[in-house]
């Protein structure tokens, strides 16, 4: 009897904790947790923001650009935190989504790794504790739009020209901003998307900025041009270079 009792409750307050949740179409991620010691530490507040973006948030950094208008009406936007309960077996986090009064409007589950490398643990666990939002899914209500207006996605960047193939990510409906993430490993880099899935490694050379690049059957060069990074290779003997939007 308790068992279905406890079932009802939950079935009931799921859509409750939905319904709220879809009340709000903005989020915003601090350039630091406070349970971490840095800045973006290991990528988890720029990976926040990638997986908020996906799931359909118009999402900013604390440290982006906020349009006046959003920043003068707080109560229309959710703030993330991440919660740390780790040992020194496991890598423990969940996310939480606060109003502009502190109150919890969605947290997740408990996302969890056992890897050693913190980087790639508090990967896998911010991506596990994602995974609560597929349970109860997200699409905005419509509930502020007379209070602050959508805003244009923004276009792609002009890709410069260095006398070769210049191939660029395509922006999702909403993820207008693609980034990958450079995870140390021995000898240099694993390069991560949002999944987070490794799709290339990077390794060390004697130059600044220029790393030797395995990407599947691929190799070639990564490297720093113009403030960008390039992935560099030759294709049918014609030489591509292929833009990374890459955060180290």
């Amino acid at each position: 009897m308790r068992k279905l009792l406890f079932s009802v409750v939950l079935l009931v307050s799921m859509p409750a904790i939905s319904q709220s949740l879809n009340d709000y179409h903005y989020a915003i991620v601090p350039a630091k947790f406070e349970a971490l010691k840095e800045n973006d530490a290991y990528h988890l507040n720029s990976l926040t923001k990638a997986f908020l973006l996906k799931y359909g948030f118009i999402t900013y950094l604390s440290t982006d650009e906020i349009p006046d208008e959003l920043s003068n009406k707080r109560c229309t936007v959710l703030y993330a935190d991440l919660i740390k309960d780790s040992s020194i077996f496991m890598t423990k986090v969940k996310l939480t989504l606060k109003d502009c009064k502190e109150n919890i409007v969605f947290e997740t589950e408990f996302g969890t790794s056992r890897e050693k490398e913190y980087s790639l643990a508090y990967n896998q666990a911010l991506r596990a504790a994602f995974k609560s939002f597929d349970k109860v899914p997200y699409k905005y209500n419509g509930k502020h739009d007379d209070k602050v207006s959508t805003p244009a996605v923004p276009a792609a960047p002009e890709t410069p020209t260095v006398g070769a193939t210049e191939i660029q990510a395509t922006p999702t409906e909403n993820n207008p901003e693609l980034f990958f993430f450079a995870q140390p490993i021995a000898n240099g880099f694993q390069i991560v998307d949002s999944e987070p899935r490794v799709i290339m490694r990077l390794f060390n050379t004697s130059q600044k900025n220029v790393y030797i690049a395995v990407k599947e059957d691929t190799r070639g060069v990564v490297i720093l041009k113009n403030n960008q990074w390039f992935f560099e290779y030759y294709e049918n003997s014609k030489l591509v270079s292929e833009l990374l939007k890459l955060r180290f």
